[in-house]
């Protein structure tokens, strides 16, 4: 199976030589611990090598990410700027949308519905996506039960119809809240995780790949570190 850089030096041998194209994967972790520099490292890398991406924020606001990429010289503004990079920035124009939902009486629920036909309109021709977050997908959908693998189903069939290598970010805490529900459709899964190092006071961040169809996966817990270069695997 073909493979696509992850843009993160060291990650790609533990990933089978990179993410799977066309296929997505679930990269999940707590509050601060790298998700959304993974997606920035992919985003950059793919399109920096000609390949066009597609960047959907659920929960982030556009130019806070943007002005971390660039303090982590992985500048995006270049590729928004010349369309080789699409937005969808859901964080924001959503509200605008509830508004005019309110007012038309629209409702809500069928204005969520309309998200997927935006992200099908926008990942035509795209060859890499960054959905951050589902946590909030989920959450704005009101789901509960088997709920969320529905709603969760016709966006990721959506990406992967079209070619799309997607890296879909959720907290962890979300994710269990959730049941798991995307575990069961997304291609691979990555963890991200903290443990007290031996120096009191102090956390490491780890990593470790649970989930990777198609190939022996390396199971043994990695560490890495945040760097003002991004992610940089540990021992590599």
């Amino acid at each position: 199976m073909e493979r696509i850089k992850s843009g993160i030096e060291g990650l790609d041998p533990l990933l089978g030589g990179g993410y799977p194209k066309g296929k997505g994967v679930l990269l999940t972790g707590p509050t601060g611990s790298g998700k959304t520099i993974f997606g920035i490292h992919f985003l950059h890398s793919n399109c920096a090598s000609g390949k066009k991406g597609l960047l959907v924020l659920t929960r982030t606001r556009l130019d806070d990410l943007l002005q971390q990429a660039s303090c982590l010289g992985l500048d995006l503004d270049p590729f928004i700027n010349s369309g080789q990079l699409l937005v969808d920035n859901v964080f924001e124009s959503r509200l605008k949308e509830a508004q005019n939902a309110s007012r038309l009486g629209k409702g809500l629920e069928l204005v969520e519905k309309d998200r997927i036909g935006t992200v099908k309109k926008l990942s035509l021709d795209v060859d890499v996506v960054v959905y951050d977050s589902l946590a909030a997908l989920s959450k704005s959908w009101n789901c509960v039960g088997e709920e969320p693998l529905k709603k969760f189903d016709p966006l990721y069939n959506v990406l992967a119809d079209y070619g799309c290598t997607s890296l879909f970010l959720m907290d962890d805490r979300a994710h269990r809240n959730m049941q798991g529900f995307a575990d069961y459709l997304v291609f691979g899964k990555i963890e991200l995780y903290y443990k007290e190092a031996r120096q009191k006071g102090k956390l490491d961040r780890f990593m470790r790949v649970s989930k990777m169809r198609g190939m022996e996966l390396f199971l043994d817990s990695v560490g890495f570190s945040i760097t003002s270069e991004g992610v940089r695997i540990e021992n590599f």
